[in-house]
């Protein structure tokens, strides 16, 4: 069972759904949206394309599955998906434009439509070190954004990231995001302690262990990704349980015969401690935006004892 692919606890993709596929293909919601086409599904609902049938613009309608319309604390969470993302705007994150609910009392989430082919495709060919940087840069300023709104992602991954017409990377799918107002002691929380919530690949092992999460784990995630794309290869093979074990007792392995800045700051993403994480997606970006200018700098930053050997490995053709 491929970890990419399969999720823990609430996030399992295998979920019943007991509403037909495409049954509400060819029909008119929320009075204005024209459902085309059936685009996936997730744990918490079905994604269509759509059309705004007076302005006749192309989006995206998340509709909850039927049977968890009577899961209060779902119906909540996905109400409260549509107020966090509703907050965020940003060229690299997908925003939401509308909300409502059907007859039958499913929510109904409609979202920018993202057109262009996703991170996880993109990825099944090598990228130049150039275009890492570029994406990897976006990706941060999409995540600062989020965070600074208090928004934790929580399934960062590459199936996440969209990346459109001149290269430009969108997070989608805030489906099991969490404001860090509900993790603080005493407040209401959504999450069932102890859940484990993710997919195992890309969750950080305070994640993996069902510990209270802050904007530290979305950036280990991005860390995980940042391998990929480096090594063409995820860090950690194995059953999604495997993989869980793996990251709460080993480190990421650095990458052989990589741009050594580059390894060393997905280490730093990837640190099985938070604390030796980034502190945020800011201070991550304020580092990665000198990486080409201030490549010294920045490898005595990170902690890269043999500043020259590593330079001259960068150099090399």
């Amino acid at each position: 069972m491929d970890p990419r692919r399969t999720k823990l606890g609430f996030g399992d993709v295998n979920k019943r759904r007991t509403a037909p596929p495409n049954e509400l293909v060819g029909t008119t919601v929320l009075d204005r949206y024209h459902v085309e086409a059936e685009l996936g599904s997730g744990a918490m609902g079905v994604v269509y394309r759509g059309r705004h049938v007076r302005l006749d613009r192309s989006v995206a309608i998340k509709v909850m599955h039927d049977h968890l319309v009577h899961e209060r604390t779902l119906v909540e969470r996905f109400r409260r998906e549509a107020e966090v993302a509703g907050r965020l705007h940003h060229a690299n994150v997908i925003s939401v434009i509308d909300v409502g609910e059907l007859a039958d009392k499913r929510q109904v989430l409609v979202m920018e439509l993202a057109v262009g082919e996703s991170l996880d495709e993109l990825m099944e060919n090598p990228m130049p070190r150039e275009r890492i940087v570029a994406i990897l840069a976006q990706l941060l300023r999409g995540l600062d954004h989020a965070h600074s709104a208090g928004l934790v992602h929580r399934d960062l991954k590459p199936a996440n990231i969209i990346v459109e017409a001149g290269d430009i990377p969108r997070i989608v799918d805030f489906g099991i995001a969490v404001l860090q107002e509900y993790e603080t002691e005493g407040s209401e929380r959504l999450t069932a302690s102890g859940m484990i919530v993710g997919t195992p690949l890309y969750m950080a092992p305070e994640q993996a262990k069902g510990e209270p999460l802050d904007q530290r784990a979305d950036l280990y995630s991005l860390g995980v990704i940042l391998y990929e794309l480096l090594a063409s290869r995820p860090p950690f093979q194995g059953s999604a349980m495997e993989v869980a074990l793996e990251k709460i007792n080993r480190d990421v392995p650095s990458i052989e015969g990589a741009d050594p800045l580059l390894d060393r700051f997905m280490k730093k993403l990837t640190a099985r401690s938070r604390d030796d994480r980034f502190a945020s997606a800011h201070d991550a970006l304020a580092v990665l935006e000198r990486i080409d200018t201030d490549p010294e700098g920045v490898a005595m930053e990170l902690g890269i004892m043999d500043v020259a050997k590593a330079l001259a490995t960068i150099s090399l053709p």
